[in-house]
């Protein structure tokens, strides 16, 4: 099963310690070996790190560790592959903008049938790869597209006449 780890700080921090944890659940005493990334916060947008490669093993996480940005908010997945391939596109989080923001979005579990069930039908946002979780937040991000493009329902006011004469 994948694992997810998110911080949420009042301050800007690094994750060091954190990240350490991280990549030790992605080493060879574990399933979780293939593929991890992060995604680090600035704002409106974030700056996002992935490799389809064991996170033990990874110079780049070692480098955030020490030389990583600082955020407020973070998140970060270690991958057991268990739908796609073990490529760069499966590897979690994926990231969309939507509204001027960046979305991340990360995912721990199986959603069978998804892809197949017309409930959840892709719309403007596709998946570069081919997991069920990118799906899921392609289907998520439609949603709240569509949301946007909606105006916003005002509230009803009952008007009463009273015909004096």
């Amino acid at each position: 099963m994948c694992e997810l780890l998110a911080i949420s700080s009042r301050v800007p921090t690094r994750l060091t310690i954190s990240l350490e944890a991280l990549a030790a659940r992605g080493g060879p005493h574990y399933s979780t070996r293939d593929g991890w990334g992060a995604a680090f916060y600035q704002g409106r947008d974030a700056t996002v790190f992935r490799e389809p490669a064991p996170a033990s093993d990874s110079p780049l996480l070692r480098l955030l560790q020490t030389q990583g940005p600082t955020t407020q908010l973070a998140i970060s997945h270690i991958r057991h592959a268990t739908h796609g391939a073990i490529t760069l596109a499966n590897t979690q989080p994926f990231v969309r903008e939507l509204g001027g923001r960046t979305h991340v979005f990360a995912h721990n579990g199986h959603l069978p049938g998804i892809t197949q069930d017309a409930r959840f039908a892709l719309g403007r946002f596709q998946p570069v790869g081919d997991t069920d979780s990118e799906h899921a937040f392609c289907v998520l991000m439609d949603r709240l597209a569509a949301l946007r493009r909606q105006p916003a329902e005002r509230p009803r006011r009952s008007v009463s006449f009273r015909v004096m004469r």
